[in-house]
């Protein structure tokens, strides 16, 4: 049996974080084996780490464009959070 539906669709998952105060992130290094990336939001845990004992050329690519990714994240982050401040100083007046 095929890993694609009568479709030709992939199987796929969507998971979402919300996240408060109580996160953390790590990289678990070990000198014998492939690093794995932690992501811990409350009681749920994600990590990253190549398939396998080696780190294939497509996983380095991986980390790049999640590097990527999150430097993106980000700089919105702080964009947004630096228009939430000016907006609320600024006084009713102008604000309108």
């Amino acid at each position: 049996m095929s890993g694609l539906g009568a479709d030709g669709l992939r199987s796929s998952t969507h998971l979402g974080l919300h996240v408060g105060a109580d996160w953390s992130v790590r990289c678990r290094i070990s000198p014998d084996k492939p690093p794995i990336l932690t992501v811990h939001v409350g009681r749920t845990l994600l990590s990253f780490s190549p398939a396998g004992t080696a780190v294939p050329s497509d996983h380095v690519e991986f980390a790049y464009a999640l590097l990527g990714a999150v430097n993106d994240y980000l700089v919105e982050c702080e964009r947004f959070r630096f228009a939430v401040q000016d907006a609320a100083e600024l006084p009713r007046d102008l604000a309108a």
